[in-house]
């Protein structure tokens, strides 16, 4: 028996480890993809924005780019917290005065004007324009701004406050600002997304930052993450990525029906999702789902380089039923939550900028 037990237990491995072999993660909710995919599935776990299959025998080799091989890591799960982020009162004091400035109005007329261009998506003349919109306003706050073309006529946008102690580490916050084209749509793919961004922004100039902090608009998302993978290759290319010390990505934060935020990275950042979870917990009314298997937003690129990258975004399983539709308008959202999800990531902010030295 002492022999025949090793064995089961390696042969069990095997069979399992095997059994991982053809189970893929869907990595597309686009409505045509995921019908065209539908055929040639079956569903062996949904949850939030982690769906595993198999792929059935007949599978084209076309639906293999709606997937990703898993590592048998990915899950996705309601964090079990034992207690709220452990900080001194003098920073939680300091922390609540930003977050209390959080205007939800604020939120809700930059949704309504960036919903207010026809279309917004990648290259049109209506999404240069929202582009210089944005970048003046950023501008207005005393951002050091600039644009970041990654083709003609297609433009990101950075905008920079240098820290007064620690300027070389860098904490960004990112939206894009693109949408699939619908008129007068998009709002809360993605204007929800830009319109906090812009409120943190807004927030935060008058903050006293020891660490840089930036902020990255980006285009052509809807396209295939293009503004983004631009950025982090170029980052790359200057070895301006190790100085990246924390990536939030907001895509999606504006239509709610339960409270609950999906807070997505990689397995091997699993550390900084549950820190996120304790940081929600303390700060705002928000419940969280941690989600470990990245895809579809712009902060896929920058995992994919080993930068500690989160996305905020509205809880995958009751999202907009409005989702790359032209009823994807102004007042089908819910600012409330939108301000809420502003909240959690100023406090992840400013958290992570005090911090003399944590990494996940």
């Amino acid at each position: 028996m002492k022999m025949i037990f090793p064995l089961l237990v390696g042969l069990i491995l095997i069979l399992s480890f095997k059994s991982r072999d053809d189970l893929y993660q869907v990595i597309t909710a686009h409505p045509h993809d995921v019908n065209d995919l539908k055929p040639f599935i079956d569903t062996v776990h949904q949850s939030g924005r982690l769906w595993v299959v198999r792929l059935r025998k007949n599978a084209p080799h076309r639906v293999y780019q709606f997937l990703k091989i898993v590592s048998g890591d990915e899950k996705s799960f309601i964090p079990q917290l034992d207690a709220k982020t452990h900080i001194d009162s003098r920073q939680d004091h300091a922390v609540r005065i930003f977050i209390d400035s959080v205007d939800k109005d604020n939120i809700r007329k930059d949704v309504e004007n960036l919903s207010g261009y026809k279309t917004r998506v990648s290259g049109s003349k209506e999404n240069q324009l929202a582009v210089l919109s944005v970048l003046s306003r950023l501008k207005s706050f005393g951002y050091d701004v600039r644009e970041l073309c990654h083709a003609q006529n297609l433009c990101n946008i950075i905008a920079e406050k240098k820290g007064n102690l620690h300027p070389e580490e860098v904490i960004m916050i990112m939206a894009h600002i693109d949408s699939v084209g619908g008129a007068f749509a998009g709002a809360d793919d993605n204007a929800s997304g830009t319109a906090v961004l812009i409120e943190m922004a807004k927030v935060l100039k008058d903050y006293s930052n020891k660490k840089t902090i930036r902020f990255y608009v980006s285009n052509s998302e809807e396209q295939g993450l293009i503004g983004s993978s631009y950025y982090a290759r170029l980052l790359a290319a200057e070895n301006g990525l190790k100085n990246l010390s924390l990536v939030i990505n907001m895509d999606m934060v504006g239509y709610n029906s339960d409270g609950l935020v999906e807070l997505e990275t990689d397995p091997g950042f699993k550390n900084l999702a549950t820190w996120y979870a304790g940081v929600a917990a303390q700060f705002t009314q928000l419940k969280t789902k941690i989600t470990l298997g990245a895809w579809g937003s712009d902060h896929v690129p920058f995992l994919k380089r080993g930068v500690p990258s989160i996305l905020t975004i509205e809880n995958w399983e009751t999202k907009t039923p409005c989702y790359h539709a032209s009823c994807d308008t102004p007042s089908t959202l819910n600012y409330d939550y939108a301000a809420e999800i502003g909240r959690l990531n100023l406090a992840a902010v400013i958290l992570k900028d005090q911090a003399k030295a944590f990494s996940f």
